[in-house]
C-alpha cells in the first residue's frame, strides 16, 4: 500500500491494515502470531485504543495514557508494571510507527527548521573558530611540531657523531685496533690513555724525526652501570721485558719501538687485564679544552713554581685554572723535586686535570658536553665512536669525583741500573692494587698509602 495512502488512514485502519499485511507475509514476519511477554510499561504511549488482541492479561494504553486520568479499562498508575502478552508483529508495527512518526515530523516546515539548526550546531562545534576546534588543532600542530622537532635534533646528533668518529678515528690504525680486546655492551671494560711528547714545536722542527714517547700513561677502568671511573698511571720509567731484540726497557720506548699495538700488549701484560680501547692524547692541543668549558675549578695545596722548564707559577689555594695554566701544572714535575719524585705529583696533577674536566663536561649542560667532545675530537685519536662517547656521556652526566672517580699511581721502587734509572713494579701491592680495581673498589686501601696525598692538586 502506498505511504500516502497509508498516512490518511486512521489508527484503526492503519492496525487493520498491518494485520491484513503480517497474514500475507509483506511484513517479513516468519511467526507472526507468536506471542512475547512485555511489560506493559515499556509501551506507555504509541498511540493505541484499548482493542484487545487476543489476550485477557492487558491491553495497550489508551490515547489519553499520559494524562493525568490514567490507564484505559480501569487500569491506574499501580498497574504501570503489570505485564501482558504481545506478538512480534506489534512490536514491529510500534517500532515502524515511530520510524513513520519522526519522518513525517522531519518532513513538515517545522521539522526542516529544526533539523536544519541542529545541522549548524554540530557544524559549529567542529568549525575551526570553535574552541574546541581551535583546542583540537592546537593539540595537533604542537604534538606535529614536537615530532618534527625530535626529529630535527636525532638527525643533528647522528651527524654531529659522524663527524666526531671521522675525526677521533682518523689516528688509529688497524693493527691498533687489531690489538684491542673487544668487552662486552655495558660492561666495565679498561682503556688505555697515552699522552705523547709530540708537540707543534717537535713537528714543525722535526727534531725528533717523527719519533715520539709517552709523556703519560693511564690505565683507566670505565665501569657504565656505576658510573665510575677509575685511573691508574703507570710510570714511564717502569722496567719491561719487551721481547725480542728490544729487552728490558723502559716502559715508554715500547711506543717508540713497536707504536700503540706493542704498548697496548706491554701495559695488558703489566696489569694482567684486557684492554679493549685505546685513546691518544696531544696533551698541548688537549688542554685548549680547559678554555671551552670555561676553566677548571682546583685546590693547589703548595706553590707550583717552575720557571725554568715550563714556566709554571701557580700559587696555592681554591682557584679556577685556565688552559695554560692547567697544561702548566701537568707539565710541571721539577717543581715538586723537594717533596720527593717529580714524576709522582706531575701524574697525578694529570690525573686529577682529566678528572676536572670530566666533571666540567658532564655537568648536565648538554651543549657544554657537545662543545667538549668537538674541540677534544681536534687532539685526540681514539677507536671509540661518537655515538659510544655520546652514550657514555649520558651514563656519566652528573659526575662527581669525590665518589665517582679513583685515582692512583703504580706502586714501585726507585732502581739505578747501568747508568739508567729504572722504576721497578712493587708486585705484591701491584697485584692487590690491581685486584681492588677489578672489583671496582678505591685503588688503596688506606689514603695514607697514596704517596702524593696533601702535595699534588686535587679538584674542587
Amino acid at each position: 500500500m502506498a505511504r500516502r495512502e497509508h498516512r490518511h488512514m486512521s489508527s484503526e485502519q492503519q492496525r487493520a491494515a498491518g494485520r491484513a499485511a503480517r497474514s500475507r507475509g509483506e511484513l517479513g514476519n516468519a511467526e507472526p502470531n507468536r506471542q512475547v511477554s512485555y511489560p506493559v510499561a515499556d509501551y506507555p504511549d504509541q498511540g493505541y485504543g484499548s482493542q484487545d488482541y487476543g489476550s485477557q492479561e492487558g491491553r495497550y494504553p489508551a490515547p489519553n495514557a499520559r494524562h493525568p486520568q490514567g490507564w484505559a479499562d480501569g487500569y491506574g498508575q499501580g498497574d504501570r508494571q503489570a505485564r501482558r502478552t504481545v506478538s512480534e508483529g506489534e512490536v514491529y508495527d510500534a517500532s515502524r510507527y515511530r520510524r513513520m512518526r519522526q519522518q513525517r515530523e522531519e518532513a513538515t516546515p517545522l521539522g526542516r527548521i529544526r533539523k536544519a539548526a541542529q545541522d549548524r550546531e554540530r557544524a559549529q562545534a567542529y568549525s575551526e573558530d570553535s574552541p574546541e576546534r581551535r583546542h583540537g588543532l592546537d593539540g595537533h600542530r604542537a604534538l606535529k611540531y614536537a615530532k618534527r622537532t625530535l626529529i630535527g635534533v636525532l638527525v643533528a646528533l647522528f651527524a654531529f657523531s659522524v663527524l666526531i668518529t671521522m675525526r677521533l678515528g682518523s689516528g688509529i690504525s688497524l693493527e691498533t685496533r687489531g690489538a684491542l680486546t673487544p668487552a662486552l655492551p655495558g660492561t666495565p671494560f679498561y682503556m688505555l690513555l697515552v699522552g705523547t711528547d709530540k708537540s707543534a714545536d717537535r713537528v714543525e722542527n722535526n727534531s725528533t724525526d717523527g719519533v715520539y714517547r709517552t709523556d703519560s700513561i693511564i690505565l683507566a677502568r670505565v665501569d657504565p652501570i656505576a658510573a665510575k671511573l677509575t685511573l691508574v698511571s703507570i710510570q714511564r720509567d717502569t722496567a719491561v721485558d719487551l721481547g725480542g731484540d728490544y729487552g728490558t726497557q723502559k716502559i715508554n720506548a715500547a711506543y717508540t719501538y713497536g707504536g700503540a699495538p706493542l704498548l697496548i700488549k706491554t701495559v695488558s701484560q703489566l696489569a694482567g687485564v684486557p684492554i679493549a680501547h685505546y685513546a691518544e692524547i696531544d696533551l698541548d692541543q688537549f688542554i685548549s679544552v680547559v678554555d671551552t668549558i670555561g676553566g677548571v675549578e682546583v685546590n693547589v695545596p703548595v706553590d707550583v713554581y717552575d720557571p725554568e722548564y715550563t714556566g709554571a707559577d701557580i700559587k696555592a689555594g681554591v682557584q679556577t685554572l685556565n688552559g695554560d695554566q692547567a697544561l702548566k701544572l701537568c707539565r710541571a714535575r721539577h717543581a715538586y723535586d723537594k717533596y720527593g719524585a717529580g714524576d709522582y705529583y706531575r701524574t697525578a696533577n694529570q690525573r686529577m686535570v682529566l678528572g676536572a674536566i670530566l666533571k666540567k663536561a658532564l655537568s648536565g649542560n648538554p651543549f657544554t658536553l657537545l662543545a667538549t667532545l668537538n674541540t677534544a675530537s681536534n687532539s685526540v685519536s681514539t677507536d671509540i665512536t661518537g655515538i659510544e662517547l655520546m652514550l657514555l656521556s649520558a651514563r656519566f652526566v652528573g659526575f662527581d669525583m669525590s665518589t665517582n672517580l679513583y685515582s692512583a699511581l703504580e706502586p714501585t721502587t726507585s732502581s739505578y741500573e747501568g747508568g739508567i734509572w729504572y722504576e721497578r713494579v712493587d708486585e705484591a701491592k701491584w697485584q692487590t692494587m690491581m685486584s681492588r680495581v677489578g672489583q671496582g673498589l678505591p685503588p688503596y686501601e688506606d689514603s695514607s698509602e697514596d704517596p702524593t696525598a696533601g702535595v699534588a692538586a686535587n679538584a674542587n
